[in-house]
């Protein structure tokens, strides 16, 4: 019975892909064409970046060998390893499916926890160790294309991929948290604006839609202006239903980019979907959304 079920969630995640979840966002300008590159072989690969620190997991699909393919940074949650964060999301078979790199990184520590707040003493600089991740899988280690360079996460690793969005935006092509935190985030001054995909659940108790009293710090929308203004997103948010239980704003912004939320209505903390990836899938969401865009320079 288990197997069929997972048989069944990689059947509708191949259906999914080829219906395209969601509508593909304008793109950027791009850099030129990268040389062809020697990647490694297609499965799981174990990267290592930095002594005492756990391997980076690599899933190298089969298609498009011999190219610079896009690659995902897919960020796991308090607790979670990169293991735990692949068959939680299974982005692997969407990368098979797609033809791009996904890299699970997991966190420092007994139960890994990313810092967000990049100031605190005696904790590891997170944002120097995926620079380095970053560095590593762009170089001979994978080859990924480093215009085609997108970053998600969730729940603690949401937050990390939310820092990484303001402090890391010069290797990135796209951001796109889940069911982040974001009420403990250090000052945001990207070195360039970037699209940006948020998705929350309206039911989250963990990091509340609305912030927590009695400053209700860490509000979705409250997040979201932030990066509008950053962006220079003047116009008024589009809205529409891609199912039942999802509203989506999206706000187009200067120069091509745009601001999207997803607003899960019956979902709790968490990555909406998970592997069974109906009504709604963050993993196709949030691949569709990396995808459409390419780093300036």
């Amino acid at each position: 019975m288990r197997r069929r079920r997972r048989a069944a969630a990689g059947a509708a995640l191949l259906s999914l892909v080829a219906a395209g979840a969601c509508a593909a966002a304008p793109g950027l300008t791009s850099r030129q064409q990268q040389p062809a590159c020697a990647s490694p072989a297609p499965g799981d690969h174990r990267i290592a970046v930095e002594p005492g620190r756990v391997p980076v997991l690599l899933h190298v699909p089969r298609s498009g060998a011999g190219r610079r393919r896009p690659l995902v940074l897919v960020l796991p949650g308090a607790g979670q390893t990169g293991t735990d964060m692949a068959r939680y999301t299974g982005y692997s078979r969407l990368a098979d499916a797609r033809g791009f790199l996904a890299a699970y990184p997991t966190a420092s520590g007994a139960r890994p926890f990313w810092n967000v707040s990049t100031t605190q003493d005696g904790k590891p600089d997170d944002v120097a160790y995926l620079r380095k991740v970053i560095g590593t899988l762009t170089g001979p280690a994978a080859c990924a294309d480093p215009a085609r360079l997108g970053v998600t996460g969730v729940s603690n690793g949401a937050g990390m991929t939310a820092v990484l969005a303001c402090q890391a935006a010069d290797r990135l092509a796209a951001a796109a948290p889940v069911a982040g935190g974001y009420s403990t985030l250090p000052d945001c001054r990207p070195r360039r604006p970037l699209p940006l995909l948020e998705i929350h659940g309206l039911r989250d108790e963990v990091v509340p839609y609305h912030g927590k009293p009695p400053d209700y710090a860490g509000d979705v929308g409250r997040y979201l202006a932030g990066w509008r203004a950053r962006d220079g997103c003047r116009s008024p948010a589009a809205r529409r239903r891609p199912t039942a239980n999802v509203l989506e704003l999206r706000w187009r912004c200067a120069r091509g980019l745009v601001i999207v939320h997803d607003r899960v209505i019956d979902a709790e903390h968490g990555w909406p979907g998970e592997a069974s990836l109906r009504p709604f899938s963050s993993t196709v969401r949030t691949w569709r959304f990396l995808e459409s865009f390419r780093s300036v320079g």
